[in-house]
Order: C-alpha cells, then sequence, then structure tokens
C-alpha cells in the first residue's frame, strides 16, 4: 500500500498544481467574495445535482433542456459562467483519471452488471 499511497499524494499534488486547478481556486476565491452569488450558484449545481441522480425515471435531456431555460438568465451574471466552466474542466480531468483508473483495474464486475440488467 506505501507504493500507492506515495501515487496517491503526487497525483493529488499534480492536480492541484494544474493550471487548471489553480484557476478554479481563483474564480471560487472570487466567487466566495459575494456569500449571496454564492448561495445561488450551489442552489443551481444543487439542482443539476438532483437532477441527475433522480431515483425517478425522468427524460434528461428535457429536464436539463428545462434546467437550461430557468437558469439562463442567471447563467450570464459575472462569474457564474466562468466558476462552472473552470468547475467542470477539474470535474473532467477527475472524471478522466477514475475512467482510465477503473478501465485498467479489473475487478471482474462484468457479471455483475449483467445481472442486474434484469432489475
Amino acid at each position: 500500500m506505501g507504493q500507492i499511497e506515495t501515487c496517491t499524494k503526487s497525483l493529488i499534488r499534480a492536480i492541484q498544481e494544474s493550471e487548471e486547478y489553480q484557476e478554479f481556486c481563483r474564480i471560487r476565491d472570487e466567487v466566495r467574495k459575494d456569500p449571496a452569488l454564492r448561495q445561488r450558484i450551489n442552489e443551481f449545481r444543487r439542482h443539476v445535482f438532483e437532477v441527475q441522480n433522480s431515483r425517478e425515471p425522468l427524460d434528461m435531456y428535457q429536464e436539463m433542456e428545462r434546467i437550461g431555460r430557468d437558469y439562463e438568465d442567471f447563467r450570464k451574471e459575472p462569474g457564474v459562467e466562468e466558476f462552472l466552466a473552470s468547475e467542470l474542466r477539474v470535474c473532467r480531468i477527475i472524471q478522466q483519471i477514475t475512467y482510465e483508473v477503473t478501465g485498467a483495474v479489473d475487478l471482474d464486475t462484468e457479471t455483475v452488471v449483467q445481472g442486474m440488467s434484469g432489475l
């Protein structure tokens, strides 16, 4: 486990030192100066999260279109789109890392996933 811990710490440091993460931190710190804006951004993020993780059967395309319409003016406010785009870039980096690790480590889950298709 020692090598994994060392590599994990190196990966974390690389993410934190990346241009994308540094830019996100700069924008995040600007947003933090305006508590009302920060609250509205967090409400938007929470709403998107709830739709994406709903247990109810939803037409995801339709729901995301609705969110886009409902928050269109909000996203035009200074700093909002910049924050969300910056956050998305960092999330995509983490997503790519996760994708590559899970793709390279065979946990023999195919049978489990196939068995769940009948649920």
